[in-house]
């Protein structure tokens, strides 16, 4: 039985150890940006979303996610309006179920889960999974890298990454539509050390559509884990919310 535990710090999913002065294509580079995003090959890992408008807290809720990978994930509410919700990916599709509901419904990785937060933000560990790369400008204190979606599953069409060349820790991301269309910023904050490895303690994610907006997301209780393969069964995915109350947690 796997252990769900909110600690007094909070740590994100991009989880791993920069290796300065290795990479050198984008291609690289970018796989260094990943080494931050997950702690294992398999891994469970709670997380708050606090959505705020003009500094006003709107609302707040709390998930439990399971990674397999780079193509597979489930994130249920456990704590909040949508508790019971669940959202699974398997490579490019996404479903949702709603609290009783019976059946799983198709979605986008670009739909909302809660704030700014879409579900691509949250169920996506890996962007050279869904996203080619190129380097725009290199320079002694950041590196711009431009992503591409080369998949029908990604977020966003287009990233721009800004990159600390010392470590390649992600420190901003801007999301664009395939407009062009300069759609939010996410600002890497907070980084500290868990168990030997770096990581980011908080994200910030700024609507550039909604003036006041903005979303954060806290990742704790991060750990490596076996997870059940019917976890990712789409059949199975109204029935996680039983799965969740009989898991040992503790949620603040």
């Amino acid at each position: 039985m796997i252990r769900y535990r909110w600690v007094g710090w909070s740590c994100l999913v991009w989880i791993g150890f920069g290796q300065a002065g290795t990479a050198q294509t984008a291609t690289e580079i970018l796989q260094q940006v990943d080494g931050y995003r997950r702690v294992a090959e398999s891994f469970t890992v709670t997380i708050r979303i606090s959505d705020y408008e003009f500094a006003t807290l709107k609302e707040q809720a709390d998930f439990v996610g399971f990674f397999s990978g780079t193509e597979k994930s489930v994130v249920g509410c456990i704590r909040g309006k949508n508790k019971g919700m669940n959202v699974l990916m398997k490579g490019d599709k996404m479903w949702v179920s709603l609290p009783r509901s019976r059946r799983a419904l198709r979605i986008t990785p670009m739909q909302r889960l809660m704030g700014q937060a879409s579900n691509g933000d949250v169920a996506k560990v890996a962007y050279s999974a869904d996203y080619s790369g190129e380097i725009v400008t290199r320079q002694a204190d950041e590196i711009r890298l431009r992503l591409r979606a080369k998949r029908p599953g990604a977020t966003y069409q287009q990233v721009m990454l800004y990159v600390d060349p010392s470590d390649y820790r992600v420190r901003k991301a801007e999301f664009f539509l395939l407009s062009g269309k300069h759609l939010k910023t996410a600002y890497y904050l907070d980084m500290m050390v868990v168990d030997g490895r770096r990581v980011v303690q908080r994200i910030k994610i700024v609507d550039h559509v909604r003036e006041g907006a903005y979303t954060t997301m806290e990742y704790g209780d991060v750990r490596p884990a076996e997870v059940p393969e019917k976890y990712f069964n789409v059949m199975y995915l109204p029935k996680l919310e039983l799965a969740w109350q009989s898991a040992d947690r503790e949620s603040p």
